[in-house]
């Protein structure tokens, strides 16, 4: 899974990025996008902070997502809970069955799931960092293409695992349009220490 991407002190990993034209009727890009990517940004400040003002969602984007989880606690206050660097944040919405409507922010049988809840204690201390982003249900087909335009952050293994489902697909290196098996053999070379910006719009083939 993508670690933090800037370690303590906010020192930079390697990083290469990796344009791809991905077809939306492609489902790997959404289970790239429901395992967890990076997203480099200012951490320590409120979730909805973040949301917004680092991460980029309008409040039209925002206004169907009923469930945030942090470190997979669900967050009834995303105006004041503090994410923290290399947090796992998440978004859904439209989650099925009772347990779905219990990881709601502030449902109504949210008592339900009360020894899970996040309870905002921390202070805010905004510093550079990045957080691990996955989206859920109705979430993904409405946002995930807002933050592969925007770039996620990957391991080596999660941009192989894409490869591998993708085997039409094309991607530029380093200058270089290669094919998936040629992209795989690529970033075999690289050092395991590489963080992969993957950088996409979905397109309607």
């Amino acid at each position: 899974m993508m670690p933090t991407a800037f370690p303590e002190g906010g020192s930079m990993p390697d990083i290469q990025t990796v344009p791809l034209h991905i077809p939306d009727a492609n489902p790997a890009w959404k289970l790239l996008l429901q395992s967890g990517v990076g997203m480099a940004c200012t951490v320590g400040i409120p979730f909805m902070h973040l949301l917004r003002d680092e991460l980029g969602l309008s409040d039209d984007q925002l206004r169907p997502v009923d469930a945030f989880l942090l470190d997979g606690m669900p967050v009834d206050e995303p105006e004041t809970a503090i994410v923290p660097d290399g947090a796992r944040i998440a978004l859904a919405a439209g989650l099925p069955g009772i347990a779905g409507l219990a990881m709601k922010s502030k449902s109504a049988v949210r008592a339900l799931r009360s020894g899970i809840t996040h309870t905002g204690d921390a202070v805010p201390h905004p510093r550079p960092g990045a957080v691990i982003l996955s989206l859920y249900s109705l979430v993904l087909p409405l946002l995930g293409g807002h933050f592969l335009r925007r770039g996620a952050l990957v391991e080596p293994s999660q941009l192989v695992r894409y490869a591998r489902f993708s085997p039409d697909d094309h991607a530029l290196v380093n200058g270089t349009v290669l094919s998936m098996p040629e992209l795989e053999q690529a970033v075999a070379a690289m050092p395991e220490s590489t963080v992969f910006l993957l950088t996409a719009a979905l397109c309607h083939e």
